[in-house]
């Protein structure tokens, strides 16, 4: 991140919008100058359901950031999430010239061989093409295939792809806020950026970011990414069990888990009581402490316990000697971690906030700003300013993403 330019990334939830300005640094830190948060309308689980609210919202946000930092927001990474997201592994190949040499087109030939071997329906698009690892004849680890004598080469690739009209909804969205959309990024990569070490992901790591409307799941193996998902299951579901339960609306049951929830209801003592607003808005009553958070451990656990098992599935259930790192909104009530690790297989679990930052810190100290943040920190990987013009080729976008992978996970090689 070696230039002065302002970059702006806005993840777009479900229940909030966050957008963050930061500007690189000499030392390759993120400066954060501005940061807008704002409630989300119009999102439902990722997929736009009223254009006009999420417009609104969006103008907001990026207005608050826009004051706060002082400049006007030309151009910004926006965040991709959804239970709509599947991921897939799949490999290409390519025969070399008759030099016998890796060149930068045979690179780009076997990432496209494995593009071409997954298998779209036509209302669905590749995001993200992520090379997971090289080998030139049957030769695996390879990190910089290029000037290699082989005769083949193969390209581990990290496939993610999502609902067409999802994605162009939410672009579009932007677009008509004012904001040209520079580069769309698939949420859980983005907040990875900003709350794992290099260790973890090196020592195989399990990203669970607890939005609103969906969970979104990364797990790092070796450095790279190796799997991820999305499941329809999070925190407005939390709050949707206690509004039916306590028959409260759903702002005074919001009100009520940030306030007096928690994760495990055997560390509330059994007798204490708080006051409700029922749902007529006029009349209160006590409730039982306890009472809500058995009902917020309840959904949690079967979050946690349908993480465990996509994890499973992926065949990286126990290989991720690095734990678990929790973010999102819905990762901050107390004892969240303790209940994860308990539904987890006792894997090592924390709460993981934005970090390695310089400027207003203190306004992203949470973890609901982590993928803000984290899309802020791509796009001065990827040298975007706010300024920069929208690259309009969709494999040309893949190709910066591929550099910007490849500049964190070899950072010892030139791309």
């Amino acid at each position: 991140m070696a230039h002065d330019d302002h970059v702006v990334g806005i993840d777009i939830g479900t229940t909030k919008i966050c957008t963050v300005v930061g500007r690189a640094t000499e030392a390759g830190v993120l400066e954060v100058c501005g940061v807008g948060l704002h409630p989300s309308h119009g999102l439902r689980q990722g997929v736009v359901v009223d254009r006009q609210k999420t417009i609104v919202s969006i103008k907001e946000s990026v207005g608050q950031a826009e004051r706060m930092a002082g400049i006007e927001i030309g151009g910004a990474y926006v965040g991709i999430s959804g239970d709509h997201i599947t991921s897939t592994n799949a490999t290409g190949r390519v025969h070399t010239g008759p030099a016998g040499e890796v060149t930068a087109d045979d690179v780009d030939k076997a990432v496209q061989s494995a593009r071409d071997s997954v298998s779209l329906t036509a209302d669905r698009e590749i995001i993200h093409s992520i090379v997971r690892d090289f080998a030139v004849d049957g030769q695996q680890g390879v990190a910089r295939p290029i000037g290699m004598s082989g005769r083949r080469l193969d390209a581990e690739v990290h496939i993610v792809t999502g609902m067409a009209s999802v994605i162009a909804n939410i672009s579009r969205c932007v677009e008509e806020a004012g904001v040209t959309v520079q580069q769309q990024v698939l949420e859980p990569l983005a907040t990875s950026l900003a709350v794992l070490t290099e260790a973890e992901r090196d020592l195989g790591v399990i990203l669970v970011d607890i939005g609103g409307g969906t969970t979104d799941i990364a797990v790092f193996l070796d450095n790279s990414i190796y799997h991820t998902a999305a499941i329809a299951v999070a925190g407005n579901r939390v709050t949707r069990d206690l509004a039916k339960l306590l028959q409260i609306s759903m702002e005074e049951a919001e009100a009520v888990k940030c306030r007096w929830g928690r994760a495990l209801a055997s560390a509330v003592p059994g007798d204490d009581e708080v006051l409700v607003t029922s749902a007529d808005g006029e009349s209160r009553r006590n409730v039982k402490q306890r009472l809500i958070a058995e009902v917020i451990q309840a959904r949690l656990e079967e979050i946690f316990e349908l993480v465990y098992a996509d994890v499973k599935r992926s065949g990286a259930g126990d290989l991720c000697a690095g734990g678990v790192v929790l973010s999102g909104g819905g990762s901050q009530l107390p004892d969240t971690a303790k209940l994860a690790s308990a539904v987890m297989g006792d894997m090592s679990v924390r709460v993981g906030k934005p970090r390695g930052l310089s400027g207003l810190v203190r306004n992203v100290s949470s973890p609901i700003h982590a993928t803000g943040v984290g899309l802020a920190i791509q796009a001065a990987l990827d040298g975007a300013s706010t300024h920069s013009p929208k690259a309009n080729d969709v494999w040309s976008r893949v190709k910066e993403w591929l550099q910007s992978v490849w500049r964190r996970t070899f950072p010892h090689t030139s791309s």
